[in-house]
């Protein structure tokens, strides 16, 4: 299945400023690509959805939880937007939600005036499946795999600055086991 999503209503709105498109993944699920060339710096989605308090984030993310140890649906939608409030991106109209996650990103997202951005760290050929670094605390990183297949990759979705922590965590865990 492939589906643009660049152009029409949306990308007139302002909320889809590049050409991006919706594929099957190598890393998972689904992903979105680049329609066309996308350039450095080049703002190409925002990440919208439900604007939330931190307990109602807290509240969703006890129901994900759950719904992940009953081997269903385990992924993280939700963003934190600032020190009060968080965007839940767990709805159909956000198809940046569709961005997965890679220790080796093309891309990163900055929060810009209150809008979360998805910006090209580096010039993006059409084609590309677009990721981001989702830079989840060392804390919970064995419940996070990673499939992305970077080079910088330690098999678990945690932020790049604590990735040692969890190459020491593994290197103690395989001493023991010899």
């Amino acid at each position: 299945m492939s589906l643009s999503i660049g152009k029409g209503r949306l990308a007139s709105e302002g909320k889809i400023p590049a050409d991006v498109r919706l594929d099957r993944s190598g890393v998972h699920g689904f992903g979105l690509f680049a329609g066309d060339f996308i350039p450095k710096d080049a703002r190409i989605i925002e990440y919208v959805g439900e604007r939330i308090t931190k307990a109602e984030a807290e509240r969703r993310e006890a129901r994900r939880l759950e719904r992940l140890a009953a081997g269903e649906d385990g992924c993280v939608y939700v963003f934190e937007l600032n020190q009060r409030y968080d965007i839940d991106g767990h709805v159909a109209w956000n198809p940046a939600r569709r961005i997965n996650h890679s220790c080796g990103p093309n891309c990163e997202t900055q929060n810009i005036r209150g809008h979360i951005w998805v910006i090209a760290l580096r010039d993006i050929a059409p084609d590309e499946e677009l990721n981001y670094d989702y830079g989840f605390d060392y804390s919970e990183w064995q419940d996070h795999p990673c499939r992305c297949g970077a080079t910088e990759c330690v098999g678990f979705i945690v932020k790049a600055s604590q990735r040692w922590r969890v190459r020491r965590a593994l290197a103690a865990k395989r001493a023991i086991q010899t």
